[in-house]
C-alpha cells in the first residue's frame, strides 16, 4: 500500500476533505491548527493505538488549507 500511495502522492493533492475522507475513510488522528489549517494522519503500520506497537510506524500525512483543499502529502 506504501508504494501505490507514493505513486499516486500528487493525485492527492488538491483532493477536498470529503474526498479523501471518501477514498480513504476517516482519519486515525487529526489536528486542527491556525487559520483553519488541518493535519489528517492516516498509519500505513500499526500505530502506537495498536497491540502490539510500532515507536516509529509509517503514516500518510495530509495537510488541508483553510478552503478544506489537500495541499500538502508526506509519507513519514
Amino acid at each position: 500500500m506504501i508504494e501505490a500511495i507514493t505513486q499516486e502522492k500528487e493525485k492527492l493533492k488538491s483532493l477536498s476533505e470529503m474526498e479523501i475522507i471518501q477514498l480513504l475513510g476517516r482519519p486515525d488522528e487529526n489536528d486542527l491548527l491556525q487559520r483553519s489549517q488541518k493535519f489528517y494522519v492516516y498509519y500505513l503500520e500499526p500505530g502506537p493505538h495498536c497491540d502490539p506497537a510500532f515507536e516509529e510506524s509509517k503514516k500518510l500525512i495530509l495537510r488541508m488549507n483553510a478552503l478544506g483543499l489537500t495541499k500538502e502529502v508526506q509519507i513519514k
